[in-house]
């Protein structure tokens, strides 16, 4: 089985420790929900000591900060890890806080989920990646879909890549082709998340092809943006900045 990879970006985007923590913890309790058992995430930074406890996050969190002195725009990297009894091995990467106009800043989170059921576990690992980070985008990939989607989507250029679903936040979704109604599904928040229209909603291969194709060159797609965390629906203006 494939490795589950879903992935948030934004820009810049200035958050405090406390802010940081709470987002973490509450998606780590929300991860719970879908894996099916408490999983005992934890940092090398604070050995022996329990994510899911807010106490424990904002230390983490905090001295990641204060390590980061010099360059606290940038944010702070962080890694954490979980090996569960169901499900084995699970990974959270994230770079967040960071609100440098560079546009080598991206703030990140991917969880990386290996030999999880793509299919049946996309749609609830990527709306809870969006309740608890508000992303610009995001999606749920694998490592076998991103090689297929090598050339169309190559890695590492800026904006949008399609995977299985794929969210867009609401000034995206405002300039969207026409013509993808049914492909849509509208959130409460504004965005969107593209899939296939039916069932669970998850896209084979040659249908993220076909969108990658159509949209990598569209005002949905462009670039993360430098100087808001999200992109605006006035795309004539700067980008929505947010605090």
């Amino acid at each position: 089985m494939d490795d589950l990879i879903a992935r948030g970006f934004w820009g810049p985007r200035r958050e405090s420790p406390e802010v940081i923590a709470d987002k973490l913890v509450a998606f780590l309790a929300d991860l719970d929900e879908v894996v099916g058992e408490s999983l005992p995430w934890s940092s090398h930074h604070l050995p022996g000591k329990l994510l899911a406890e807010p106490v424990n996050a904002l230390q983490v969190i905090s001295d990641a900060f204060r390590d980061n002195t010099d360059a606290p725009h940038l944010g702070i990297n962080q890694v954490y890890e979980a090996h569960g009894t169901r499900v084995g091995k699970l990974r959270i990467s994230m770079s967040v806080g960071g609100y440098s106009d560079s546009p080598k800043l991206h703030n990140t989170f991917l969880v990386r989920w290996p030999g999880a059921e793509l299919r049946a576990l996309a749609g609830p690992v990527l709306r809870r990646l969006v309740a608890a980070w508000d992303p610009d985008w995001a999606a749920v990939t694998s490592r076998s879909l991103m090689d297929a989607m090598s050339e169309v989507q190559p890695r590492g250029t800026p904006g949008p890549k399609v995977g299985y679903l794929t969210y867009l936040s609401e000034g995206r979704a405002q300039v969207m082709p026409g013509g993808s109604g049914r492909h849509l599904r509208e959130l409460e928040n504004g965005g969107v998340v593209i899939g296939s229209g039916a069932g669970d909603g998850f896209l084979s291969e040659d249908e993220v092809g076909a969108f990658a194709r159509d949209l990598k060159s569209s005002a949905a797609f462009a670039a993360t943006p430098t100087s808001g965390s999200k992109l605006s629906a006035h795309l004539g203006g700067s980008a929505e900045a947010e605090g």
